[in-house]
């Protein structure tokens, strides 16, 4: 008795080549699938939004480029940890700011500074100065960079200012040291979250006089179970409003967020945890 032909799903077999590129090349763009697939760019998008809808994959805010999903990891592939943290911050701050206006930057430590690792600066009506990920943020006069400062362990805190301190980081010393600091971040901690440091213009190194991008910041932690994973901030055209004004209009919707997206990643990473997969740190 022979076995009948049985015909091969076409839609099914396209999504899975598109599932494997973004596997393989950590993250493409519509036009690169379109390239190397030779699928037609509507066919892509309807498998792509239907990927997206199911867990399989994502879309970063800031370059547009989709990503294997959580899904996937689930399967097997184990991105890090900054993965998990970019593809749950996405649609909050996507919603961030829709409610605010003023676009959001989120951020994690990597050694002595912050990263970029998502922005919603494309989204927002206003135009701010566009960031790439990766870009690196000035840990002792950025509004992120502070915020992690001021909520993370002593001992780690402790252990960033003596690596700056014998660098001569020009945040460091711009700030008179190691007692100003600490006053300044438990200003900070007690406030519940942080700001931009005025005379600071936004490049890692140089002085304010050297450049300036116009900008001011508020920032939060995220915080899961009492460990800083990250910071998100409010970014804003420093002329238009003062900081009292945002903070009293926005320091909640910030603070949702941030509270949203600790409770997105923990659950993300209990998921991982509870189907066998060990947490990436």
């Amino acid at each position: 008795m022979t076995t009948p032909q049985v015909k091969s799903i076409r839609a099914l077999e396209r999504g899975l080549q598109v599932l494997r590129y973004l596997q393989e090349k950590r993250g493409a763009t519509l036009h690169d699938l379109h390239l190397q697939l030779q699928l037609p760019k509507a066919t892509l998008l309807r498998l792509l939004r239907t990927l997206e809808e199911n867990g399989f994959a994502w879309r970063g805010l800031n370059d547009g480029r989709y990503h294997a999903g959580q899904v996937m990891k689930l399967l097997g592939d184990r991105p890090g940890s900054l993965d998990r943290l970019a593809e749950v911050a996405g649609p909050i701050l996507d919603e961030l700011v829709a409610t605010v206006q003023w676009p959001s930057d989120l951020s994690i430590r990597n050694g002595t500074s912050m990263e970029l690792c998502e922005t919603s600066r494309l989204r927002s009506y206003f135009l701010v100065n566009r960031l790439s990920t990766g870009f690196r943020i000035n840990m002792v006069l950025s509004a992120p960079g502070r915020a992690y400062l001021a909520f993370c362990p002593q001992k780690e805190r402790v252990s960033i200012l003596s690596q700056l301190r014998r660098k001569s980081d020009p945040g460091y010393m711009r700030m008179g040291g190691h007692a100003d600091i600490e006053r300044m971040l438990e200003a900070t901690h007690a406030r519940g979250y942080s700001i931009r440091d005025p005379q600071w213009g936004g490049h890692f190194s140089e002085t304010k006089a050297q450049y300036d991008d116009g900008l001011a910041a508020i920032a939060v932690p995220i915080l899961v179970k009492n460990q800083v994973v990250g910071c998100i901030n409010i970014v804003w055209i420093a002329r238009v409003a003062k900081v009292d004004v945002i903070v009293k209009k926005h320091i909640v919707d910030l603070q949702k967020a941030a509270g949203l997206i600790a409770a997105s990643y923990e659950s993300a990473t209990l998921e991982k945890h509870a189907n066998g997969v060990k947490p990436v740190a």
